[in-house]
């Protein structure tokens, strides 16, 4: 049963979808486990390796000891029948009830035996099963068709006069356990011991690539000219970029979803380097790397200060030689493309300047930004009247704010963000800088759709983050206020982002703004449109924010004692919670505080059907801890930061616990009673002007 054989499935196909290759091996790997384990074919710490490339799905176990089982064991089954009184009679020969009983399960009535099992009144027949233990390769042949078979396809067909419905063609099947091919069929496509590398290779070798054993599989096809492995392309490629930038005495513009993009859609990770005119350096940085991005899948190389150098780096998805003739053909394809390209770029950044931006503004009112909430131009009206009411709260020119407002939606009608949609905001930027606005406007406008997600910084000017804000809160705002709310993962407005971004603004600036002070502010303004009351509404935003928060502490590293304690005292003042959850983090190791939890949640035992005033004369007071827990109230509630305050309190720790131990609260003499609940009500003001300790665990 120990003997095992790695194992390899690879299904060779027409080009796949980059979108569906992760998906659909990670889909198989855990069907295989699934069934691999059901069936006691492998050790539970063997791993099944996804693989994909362009045109392959493939799935492997080559490490010693994790393939799977040659066999399976044989397995045993304890089967429970009649009582024994039904199966023999009183001279103790089987009845016809005993001999049906065994003739069901294949046996003697010799093998039945009577046993009483657990849950049973009395003894039972009984028979044990033994089942022989199949062939692993027998089960593989009968599994991985029906396993195929169920793999999801967002978007599957059927090809050519086939029933099987798959993403792409099938083309060959590469199955093997250990040196032996699983014989089955796929799609009317019969499995084997071989497989296709590159198209270019098979040009000068027409035949198939044999694949003695799975630890064969990455070297043979790699010498075929495909690494099917996505990781090892990736890191591949990624080296290659900073060599090539490098060697021009520049860097790469790196960006993580085009490097995987190309790792997924090549099959051999080969960069090459190419130029373009440097007269196209004129065209504002942003512009010439999205450009490169959309169009050619390239990137950009800048110096050292940031600034674009005229030279580009492409995937040549080939295994050529530097310097050779077909390295040269594939980077004169790509400039000649990629010239044509920026020609196109020049041309619309050169129409859009022939005019100011602000003449844009009027054809906003034919831009729906969302059928009950109007156009772009009535959205950029509350924007503005949102940013001209927040930006004396933060010490920021109106005026300016108001300006940077009414201009942040123009580009929307530019002819540049018509063919880069991702630069809105950026373009207008870029034209309000070229038309010689303010800066502090101009960045601002380049800058409010910051951050677009959770890896993006927010606005770098103290006005794009305001600007940023106030957009974000109208469109939280105004969907909330006409009944679009996200639900489980439905969010198609990705209003959970904009929230988050409100979030993260505050936070990070530090201003001292209420973040439900914001909302009404912005709720005030969208008002006119709303279709929902406005309690209704207000209710479902203080809890949409109030999860946006607890993530922002998440996110910041805050501990869960720290998180859950600090939230329910106070959450839209970002300032003072920070400043709380800072000094809850510097105590929250203090062994003390597990006893101030414990005496915490006593307290609001204690106080949860009485009404206690807060004022009560200490002199009424009789026994020593009691007097002792009053006195420390006094340099409690003296403490004037968040700090002092907690030192103050762990210092209770001690006292408290030998008031609870010493002293019964609720006790007959009423002005005695009156006066330890106001203590503890005191005290338990004090503690929630940090956190609610009886959360704390």
């Amino acid at each position: 049963m120990s003997e095992t054989r790695t194992f390899l499935l690879e299904l060779h196909c027409e080009e796949i979808p980059a979108r569906f290759l992760k998906p659909l091996t990670e889909e198989f790997a855990r069907a295989f486990d699934e069934w691999s384990f059901a069936h006691k074919l492998r050790n539970e710490a063997s791993v099944v390796f996804s693989l994909f490339s362009p045109r392959k799905l493939a799935w492997r176990l080559i490490l010693p000891g994790e393939g799977l089982f040659t066999s399976q064991s044989d397995q045993s089954e304890t089967q429970v029948g009649p009582p024994q009184k039904m199966c023999v009679d009183a001279d103790g020969q089987p009845t016809q009830t005993g001999l049906k009983f065994a003739e069901k399960w294949g046996v003697d009535f010799s093998s039945v035996r009577f046993e009483q099992p657990a849950g049973k009144k009395e003894p039972c027949a009984v028979v044990t099963i033994t089942k022989k233990g199949r062939p692993t390769i027998e089960l593989l042949a009968e599994a991985l068709p029906k396993l195929i078979e169920s793999l999801h396809v967002p978007k599957a067909m059927r090809w050519g006069n086939s029933d099987f419905e798959f993403v792409r063609p099938i083309r060959n099947v590469l199955c093997l356990f250990g040196n032996e091919v699983v014989d089955l069929t796929v799609d009317g496509v019969s499995s084997s011991n071989t497989t296709w590398g590159h198209r270019l290779h098979h040009m000068q070798h027409p035949e198939p690539i044999p694949i003695g054993c799975p630890e064969d599989y990455e070297a043979a096809l790699a010498k075929a000219g495909v690494v099917v492995s996505f990781e090892q392309r990736r890191q591949c490629m990624e080296a290659q970029l900073h060599d090539l930038a490098k060697a021009v005495e520049g860097r790469v513009v790196m960006d993580a979803e085009l490097l995987d993009t190309l790792a997924e859609i090549v099959e051999f990770p080969m960069i090459v380097r190419g130029e373009f005119p440097k007269n196209f350096l004129e065209l504002p940085k942003e512009v010439l790397v999205t450009s490169l991005k959309e169009h050619q899948k390239s990137f950009c190389v800048e110096d050292e200060a940031g600034q674009l150098l005229a030279y580009f780096l492409s995937a040549a998805n080939r295994p050529i030689d530097p310097g050779s003739a077909a390295e040269k053909l594939v980077v004169a394809g790509n400039e000649w493309v990629l010239k044509a390209r920026l020609y196109d770029a020049r041309f619309f950044f050169a129409e859009d300047r022939k005019a100011k931006l602000e003449t844009r503004l009027d054809k906003l009112k034919n831009l729906t930004f969302q059928r009950d909430l109007g156009s772009y131009l009535e959205k950029t009206d509350r924007i503005m009247q949102i940013a001209e009411q927040s930006a004396p709260k933060v010490g920021l020119d109106a005026g300016h704010a108001k300006e940077a407002a009414r201009l942040c939606k123009a580009d929307l009608r530019s002819l540049m963000v018509g063919e880069f949609p991702e630069l809105q905001g950026i373009m207008g930027g870029e034209y309000l800088r070229r038309e010689s606005a303010p800066k502090v406007v101009w960045q601002a406008v380049k800058e409010h759709y910051r951050p677009v997600g959770a890896e993006d910084g927010i606005p770098f000017t103290q006005e794009g983050c305001l600007l940023s804000l106030a957009d974000k809160l109208d469109t939280v705002m105004g969907c909330f206020a006409v009944g679009i709310i996200p639900s489980g993962s439905k969010d198609p407005l990705a209003l959970r982002r904009a929230g988050q971004g409100v979030v993260r603004i505050l936070w990070e600036q530090g201003w001292a703004l209420d973040l439900m002070e914001l909302v009404r502010i912005a709720l005030g303004v969208v008002g006119p449109k709303a279709t929902k009351p406005e309690f209704e509404t207000l209710t479902a935003l203080e809890s949409f924010f109030k999860d946006r928060v607890s993530y922002q502490l998440e996110q910041v590293g805050y501990a869960g004692p720290v998180r859950r304690s600090s939230l329910p005292v106070g959450w839209s003042d970002l300032v003072g919670l920070k400043a709380r959850c800072e000094a809850l983090a510097a105590f929250s190791e203090d062994p003390r505080f597990e006893s101030l939890a414990q005496s915490a949640k006593r307290i609001g035992n204690i106080l949860k059907d009485e009404s206690p005033e807060p004022a009560f004369d200490p002199s009424v007071l009789q026994q020593a801890e009691e007097i002792a827990l009053a006195t420390r109230l006094t340099s409690l509630e003296a403490a004037s930061d968040h700090a002092s305050r907690l030192a103050a309190l762990a210092d209770l720790a001690q006292p408290l616990e030998a008031f609870f131990t010493a002293v019964l609260v609720k006790c007959e003499d009423s002005a005695l009673r009156t006066a330890r609940l106001s203590l503890l009500h005191r005290l338990r003001l004090s503690f929630l002007h940090i956190a609610d300790f009886s959360l704390w665990q």
